[in-house]
């Protein structure tokens, strides 16, 4: 398979709206209309009334959205032939994240990108992503707040990226020390609007 249509195959994986879908098929409801709005596992769980349902909502939705990214970035290299596995990997973990944020299901409008691309680091470097998860449940214990624990992880990422293998991050994992970097970028711009009214919050206090 070539490179192409193996990034436009994760790209469209990646674009499947499973919290809209979980959503609907559960509640009935459009995810859309509640809460934020976002088609991500956070949102999808204040479709739900009670405190076990909102979290195995998150849960649920959370897994299906890492999968989503894992799937193309560990099995599609040994489908594509044109470059090394590695780099494969990480275009293919590129578009399935891109397919999330920009799903070209739902007019190009979709989650934050925080679960998918979760998945697809999982399948590059689980050491450094274990880390950033863990560095996302302290900082979501610490302020409650879950979208300051996706940017710390986002942080986390790209600098766990580095420590973990400090020889070949500038080298031969290269590839996957600017893709880290990207997402860790990625996250706070999806999650701008979360800035805002964080700090429009302080203004007011």
């Amino acid at each position: 398979m070539s490179l192409v249509l193996a990034c436009l195959a994760a790209y469209l994986l990646g674009g499947v709206p499973t919290a809209l879908l979980l959503v609907r098929v559960v509640k009935g409801i459009d995810v859309r209309t509640v809460g934020s709005g976002n088609v991500g596992a956070t949102n999808a769980s204040r479709a739900f009334s009670t405190k076990g349902g909102r979290l195995a909502a998150f849960v649920l939705c959370y897994l299906l959205d890492a999968g989503k990214g894992f799937v193309p970035t560990f099995f599609g290299p040994a489908f594509v032939d044109s470059c090394s596995p590695l780099l494969a990997g990480v275009l293919l973990a590129a578009a399935a994240v891109l397919g999330h944020v920009f799903t070209p299901f739902l007019g190009f409008r979709g989650g934050k990108g925080v679960a998918t691309a979760t998945g697809a680091l999982l399948a590059l470097d689980w050491q450094a992503t274990l880390a950033a998860i863990a560095v996302f449940f302290v900082v979501r214990l610490l302020t409650g707040q879950v979208f300051f624990g996706s940017l710390a992880l986002g942080v986390a990422l790209a600098a766990a990226a580095i420590l973990f293998h400090p020889d070949i991050a500038f080298g031969a994992r290269l590839p996957v020390t600017v893709l880290c970097c990207l997402l860790g970028a990625l996250m706070f711009w999806t999650h701008r609007s979360n800035l805002a009214r964080h700090f429009a919050r302080r203004e007011r206090q």
